[in-house]
């Protein structure tokens, strides 16, 4: 399987969201998630994406159970900060500097490492100045509590101008063959100067699924809707490591 790379470590051109573990119902039991993300490693999975507010934390918990500190050593975990969730649903930014040097403590436990591997800033707060969020990022990893920065749901005009303070090496956004917004600006940019796109929701949240013309691509070809949209993407940006997430083995 092709690989990719992320701040120079080699991780497989596919990797596996954890958010559909726990925003998604019905939410599998605990024993169920993590015997799913233990079989994810065991498969060859070696990057799992999540945040602190998939699950209330309960997504983070579930994969600092299920790998062994072995394994943690060989996956990369990437998790982010700068949401929150009031009353427990919902979707609200909160970029302060403050939450994400407190939110990252959280992340820290939950998981059960020492560092971050990779700390994303899941979204800009337009009520916070984008360059006070980055800055606790910079403040963190100085710190030795993260080792790369990314961000999420950004656009190429907020990249370049995080990029004057901080080392980006990556970016976290929706893209599918449904939603293919990043593909006039920001993916040649990311292209170009190699850096890691990780889109979410490649297979336009299961709605791609029902697209004729991708059904008639994939039947020619003896494949399934899933693969043709996933190579789709993996061929066409050499730096795209799409994370599909699932809730069963047979899926994965």
């Amino acid at each position: 399987m092709r690989t990719r790379t992320i701040a120079g470590r080699e991780v497989l051109s596919i990797g596996l969201g954890g958010m559909a573990l726990d925003e998604y119902n019905p939410k599998p039991r605990e024993e169920d998630a993590i015997e799913l993300l233990k079989f994810a490693v065991d498969s060859g999975v070696n990057l799992i994406d999540t945040a602190d507010v998939y699950g209330l934390g309960r997504n983070e918990t579930l994969i600092g159970k299920a790998l062994s500190d072995e394994q943690k050593e060989k996956v990369l975990i990437a998790t982010k900060a700068g949401l929150k969730r009031p009353g427990g649903t919902g979707w609200t930014t909160h970029g302060n500097p403050d939450h994400i040097k407190e939110a990252i403590k959280g992340s820290l436990e939950r998981l059960g490492v020492d560092k971050i591997e990779l700390y994303m800033l899941h979204a800009v707060d337009p009520e916070v100045p984008l360059m006070g969020s980055l800055k606790a990022f910079k403040e963190l990893q100085l710190e030795g509590l993260v080792k790369n920065i990314g961000v999420s749901n950004f656009s190429l005009e907020q990249l370049k101008e995080a990029q004057k303070l901080i080392k980006v090496v990556s970016v976290e956004n929706h893209f599918s063959l449904s939603f293919k917004g990043d593909e006039q600006e920001l993916l040649p940019y990311l292209t170009e100067n190699k850096i890691a796109f990780l889109p979410y929701f490649p297979l336009g949240g299961g709605k791609l699924m029902g697209d004729k013309k991708l059904n008639e691509i994939a039947k020619e070809l003896n494949l399934t809707s899933s693969q043709v949209a996933l190579a789709w993407i993996t061929t066409k940006w050499e730096t795209a490591i799409p994370i599909p997430g699932t809730q069963n083995k047979e899926h994965l």
